[in-house]
């Protein structure tokens, strides 16, 4: 599995994900739009960790590989 940028291709509702964030690292999770008002809507990521809306960069699907390394830089 490699890695997918959020900026070129979000999950589908729902999705079992495993995903990073530059800041924390890597966690497996689900991926959930939730819609606010005139705003739009926030991508999110959640797990028994807590909740992370768009700031996570990269992400795959969970098929129940072990976690991968970070994504590299270019990645």
């Amino acid at each position: 599995m490699t890695w997918t940028k959020t900026k070129d291709r979000l999950p589908k509702e729902g999705q079992k994900v495993i995903y990073y964030f530059k800041w924390l690292g890597v966690f497996r999770g689900k991926f959930t739009t939730i819609p606010f008002d005139d705003i739009g809507e926030f991508h999110c990521f959640h797990s028994a960790y807590g909740w992370l809306c768009d700031d996570v960069t990269h992400w795959m699907p969970d098929e129940g590989q072990e976690l991968p390394e970070t994504p590299e830089e270019g990645e």
